[in-house]
């Protein structure tokens, strides 16, 4: 019979304690802004309404970061009233998709804590076809040419007023229109590169006035073909720790010009390069190392050879090991 009236008076119990509460509805709970522009802030009107049987009060709206700001138009909110919440991304320092979230605190017992979310996808108004020229196996007698396209998204068209490059007296930089579209075309002459460098990054800064003023960045890296070669290229061990492990690496000049090893360093201690011969030689061959006091674990490590051979002062070679 108690069990009866329990089953009875259950759901008044329960109605009693979910009656004249506030409930907070929020419409859209996310939003996809699409693709825009670095200097296009955006502002998307999110519908607030009290769903319940109590007043509800907005107590706090938090944007995840300082690029988004909000607007309530009303904190306050009698049953069945709605208000709307105004959420602005500003996308000004950003690039690529983002997600952001606004919180936004209640008094709704249910729900005191939601939010809501948007996508974006910032797009500058000029899209170069590559952000990175590369110029790889350079020898003096090289000249290398490579162009990168410009173009927009609503195919306005592009002016590009000056580019900026930095000290490269071996690289030349011309902007030529073709239609609504703008190329800007690379010329490297490999013999002008310093002598005592193998790599190198020039920064190039695209002045654009139209469709809007906006600053684009591309990046010339050169490599020149080395003079020195290692056989292996790479020295890799899978063995067990407690036992000295040796490698032999042979360096051979490219042109058959004899050259001398003449010091070795390494990124860790327990790596050492022996075998070094004092005298020049067209044909070098040292031993690589790793000491019986390594422990169990993943090592990646370097060792360095200073070599007196022009233009490859220092002869960089990789060793992993993976001892267990």
């Amino acid at each position: 019979m108690r069990l009866a009236l329990l089953a009875l008076f259950l759901p008044a119990i329960c109605l009693a304690q979910t009656a004249g509460q506030p409930r907070l509805s929020l419409d859209p709970r996310s939003y996809d802004f699409g693709r825009i522009a670095p200097a296009q802030p955006v502002t998307h009107a999110f519908k607030a309404s009290n769903s319940g049987s109590a007043p509800l009060t907005i107590t706090k709206v938090n944007p995840s970061c300082g690029c988004t700001s909000s607007v309530v138009g009303q904190r306050t909110l009698a049953p069945g009233e709605s208000t709307l919440l105004e959420v602005t991304f500003n996308p000004a320092g950003y690039r690529g998709m983002a997600r952001k979230s606004v919180q936004v605190l209640s008094n709704d017992p249910l729900e005191p804590d939601q939010a809501i979310t948007f996508d974006v996808e910032v797009l500058p108004a000029v899209l170069p076809s590559t952000e990175q020229v590369l110029f790889t196996d350079l020898v003096p007698k090289d000249r290398r040419k490579a162009s990168v396209k410009l173009e927009t998204e609503n195919g306005q068209p592009i002016l590009v007023t000056h580019a900026d490059l930095s000290p490269a007296p071996w690289l030349g930089v011309v902007t030529r229109p073709e239609g609504k579209d703008q190329w800007v075309d690379f010329d490297l002459l490999a013999h002008r590169l310093p002598a005592n460098k193998l790599s190198g990054l020039d920064t190039v800064i695209l002045h654009v006035s139209n469709p809007e003023p906006s600053d684009i960045k591309l990046t010339v890296r050169w490599e020149r073909r080395a003079p020195v070669v290692a056989t292996p290229d790479k020295v890799a061990w899978a063995e067990t720790a407690g036992q000295d492990l040796r490698a032999a690496l042979v360096l051979k000049d490219r042109q058959n010009h004899p050259f001398r090893i003449l010091s070795a360093r390494t990124s860790n201690p327990l790596l050492t390069v022996t075998g070094i011969r004092p005298g020049a030689a067209v044909t070098q061959q040292v031993q690589v190392l790793l000491s019986a006091k390594a422990k169990p674990g993943v090592y990646d490590e370097r060792a360095f050879l200073t070599l007196d051979t022009p233009g490859h002062p220092e002869f960089e070679i990789r060793v992993a090991a993976s001892l267990r």
